[in-house]
């Protein structure tokens, strides 16, 4: 099930939970982490990256995307959907903040599981408390061009994102983003001379980023990509978030 989150209205209760986001995504900035994790023996430690398409692991440090990282992918919807899917179909849950653009049936072509995608088109004046609230709850939360922000929000989200090991994509360029996937241009096939469907394209996909991919790659990627054959189990088995994080009201 898809849940569209509407933006908050003028009402004390959501008042008093803007207050409490904002009062987290202080906590983030200032570098606050989480006490220890003690993990019982007879359970898994804690995953610190999700699996992406082998497509599109050469892109990435280590070929998965790690958790706390802030990413952004320019130019193109399908590679974006593209790096989103198999980790939906992994058990991740997903949120779409101000990005009425990615449509929903795109996104179950592109392989989302609709049952774990939450989707905010309008976030409204609250911006960054919604935001902050989804990383509360989310395993990768995207941030599209109708997500106002000002660089200070973007510094705040990051830190909140690094503390809760929350995978934060953005669409649009993001200061300080540790992978930035740029896609341009490309070439259609289907097309038979004019008389058939336009069926793939190939993108030529340029990485810049820091640290371990500070050094530029540059690839093409067909979209859509491909089925795998091999998901990994949906952390927990059930339909909460990991971790046992929810949603909460902002």
């Amino acid at each position: 099930m898809s849940v569209a989150v509407e933006a908050p209205g003028a009402r004390p209760a959501a008042d008093a939970a803007r207050a409490r986001a904002l009062a987290a995504l202080a906590a983030g900035e200032q570098g606050r982490r989480r006490g220890a994790l003690v993990v019982p023996a007879d359970q898994a430690p804690p995953r610190t990256t999700l699996p992406v398409h082998p497509a599109l692991a050469p892109l990435l440090p280590g070929g998965v995307l790690p958790l706390g990282g802030v990413l952004a992918v320019q130019g193109s919807t399908s590679l974006l959907l593209g790096l989103l899917a198999v980790p939906s179909r992994g058990g991740s849950w997903t949120a779409l903040v101000g990005a009425p653009a990615v449509g929903l049936l795109a996104a179950a072509d592109a392989g989302l599981d609709l049952e774990r995608t939450v989707v905010v088109p309008a976030p409204g004046p609250d911006t960054p408390a919604v935001l902050a609230a989804l990383l509360d709850g989310m395993d990768v939360v995207v941030v599209g061009p109708g997500a106002a922000l000002a660089d200070a929000d973007r510094r705040r989200l990051a830190a909140r994102a690094r503390q809760r090991d929350v995978v934060l994509v953005a669409t649009q360029r993001w200061p300080g983003a540790h992978v930035v996937l740029d896609a341009r241009g490309g070439t259609w096939t289907g097309t038979d001379a004019g008389a058939g469907w336009l069926r793939r394209r190939t993108l030529r996909v340029l990485r810049t980023g820091r640290g371990a991919v500070a050094r530029p790659v540059e690839i093409d990627v067909e979209v859509p990509l491909g089925a795998v054959d091999h998901l990994p189990p949906p952390p927990g088995g059930g339909a909460a978030a990991p971790g046992g994080r929810h949603l909460r009201a902002a």
